[in-house]
This record gives structure tokens, C-alpha cells and sequence, in this order.
């Protein structure tokens, strides 16, 4: 008998692959969607220490977000194939984007620029409770966490801060899709102070990696930056089943 649940989740890994071939001629980069993530994790990933990876259903749950992004592109190529001819504004999908001097490559989901100006959007799915944790109301039982997206904003100042050279402003904006419900807010513009943020955030990684001999020596609670969220990053690493973190509660 055919072996559905297995053939899909040999079809993910090929599609894991495929993302990881992106960053084949940059070795010693860091991707900047992992801006503002743990430092000892990043340490991990720069020395190459083989990640242990998700299980097939947290898989096929990362894959829906794949699907809608990979949507999303089509439609942004869809509207520039028919759009009005005269407009001026360049639109891009996927744009790659580099910080050279911290080692950091990125890809925009969507980039629009016009009259110098770059607009990057940036799509986020998440499932029912990070929406809640960022729009839901507050209730007796439930407080929303309006500081739940601080990860997402390092990643769209690290495409800011890779803009900056090649534009006179750089306005960012957040796209919030529930894969629940299939919700979807109207982009969310964040500060542009973001980008001095994630600049910070690379430098000061780059100076902890080439000052700390071993990831070894970097003690979670007690390092600076390990972990940055201990509510549930130690958890979800993918380096947890090696890291001594007194905060995974999931050991691999």
C-alpha cells in the first residue's frame, strides 16, 4: 500500500533542500531571517553542527507557510504581468539582498520600489495562538503580548539595513496571514529604528562568536543573548538535544 504520509514527507525534504542550496556559495553567512535569535544556536549553525530536524506533522505545518508564500510570489507576478504599463514603481519577489560586511544574506518576499524609496513586505503565517498572542484582547484568563513579533522586526531591519546603500528611505511592513482561519491583516508598517536594532544584533554576535572559543562556554540564563526567548526557543531549537540549556523542558 502506498505510503501517502511518508511519500509527502520525502517531498518536503526535497523541498528543504532546494532552500538550502540558496545559500551554497556563502558559507560563514547567516541568513537574516535568523536575526535576533540565540546566540549560542547561531554559533551552532556557523560551525555547521548538524541540526536535528522537525518531526513530519511540525513539517507539514512549516510547508503550509511555504505554500502560502510560494502563492503569494505568483500573485505579486500575476499583478505585474497586468498591471497598468505606466506604472513606475519596480516590483520584486524573492529579491536577494546582502550586508557584506556582517556576512548576511536575505531574501524579500516582496520589494517595491519607487522614487528611491524601498517598501519591504514581509509575509508572516502563524497559527491561531501567535495570532492571538499578538491581536487577541484582553480578558481575565489572557493578556496579548504585544512584544511577540520582536524576531520579525530584526529580520525586516536586516533587509533595511541591506537596502540602505541603494536607497534614499526604506519604509517596512509586516503581513500577518492566520493558516487557521486564513485571516489576513492589512501590512503593519514598524519603526525604522529596527534597522540600527538588527545592526547591532549582527555586530554584536559576529564579536561573541570570535571572542568565545566553544559554544560550549556560552551558558544559557547566563550569557548575554542565550537564549533571547526562553519562553519557548530553547524548546523548539534544533540544537537542543546537545545544548545544556536548563530551559528545554523537550530534550531531543
Amino acid at each position: 500500500m502506498l505510503n501517502v504520509e511518508g511519500v509527502y514527507a520525502d517531498f518536503i525534504d526535497s523541498h528543504n533542500e532546494d532552500h538550502s542550496r540558496k545559500y551554497e556559495d556563502y558559507e560563514g553567512w547567516f541568513g537574516a531571517s535568523s536575526a535576533g535569535q540565540c546566540f549560542k544556536k547561531q554559533y551552532y549553525r556557523y560551525l555547521k553542527v548538524e541540526p536535528q530536524g522537525f518531526d513530519d506533522r511540525v513539517a507539514r505545518i512549516l510547508r503550509l507557510g511555504t505554500i502560502v508564500h510560494e502563492d503569494m510570489a505568483k500573485a505579486v507576478e500575476f499583478h505585474i504581468k497586468n498591471r497598468d504599463p505606466d506604472s513606475k514603481s519596480k516590483l520584486f519577489v524573492e529579491k536577494q539582498v546582502k550586508i557584506p560586511t556582517l556576512k548576511v544574506l536575505g531574501h524579500i518576499d516582496m520589494l517595491e520600489q519607487d522614487n528611491g524609496i524601498s517598501r519591504v513586505f514581509d509575509l508572516k503565517t502563524v497559527a491561531s495562538y501567535k495570532w492571538r498572542k499578538k491581536f487577541g484582547r484582553t480578558t481575565r484568563k489572557f493578556r496579548p503580548d504585544p512584544n511577540s513579533d520582536l524576531f520579525y522586526k530584526m529580520q525586516l531591519g536586516s533587509y533595511g539595513l541591506a537596502l540602505l546603500d541603494e536607497s534614499s528611505s526604506v519604509e517596512m511592513y509586516l503581513c500577518w496571514y492566520n493558516k487557521d482561519t486564513s485571516a489576513m491583516k492589512k501590512p503593519i508598517q514598524i519603526e525604522g529604528s529596527w534597522i540600527s536594532a538588527a545592526k547591532d544584533y549582527w555586530i554584536e554576535l559576529w564579536n561573541v562568536i570570535n571572542e568565545t572559543e566553544s559554544p560550549d562556554d556560552m551558558i544559557p540564563g547566563v550569557t548575554n543573548n542565550v537564549p533571547m526567548d526562553k519562553e519557548w526557543e530553547c524548546n523548539m531549537c534544533p540544537y537542543n538535544h546537545i545544548c545544556n540549556s536548563r530551559y528545554n523542558t523537550k530534550r531531543k
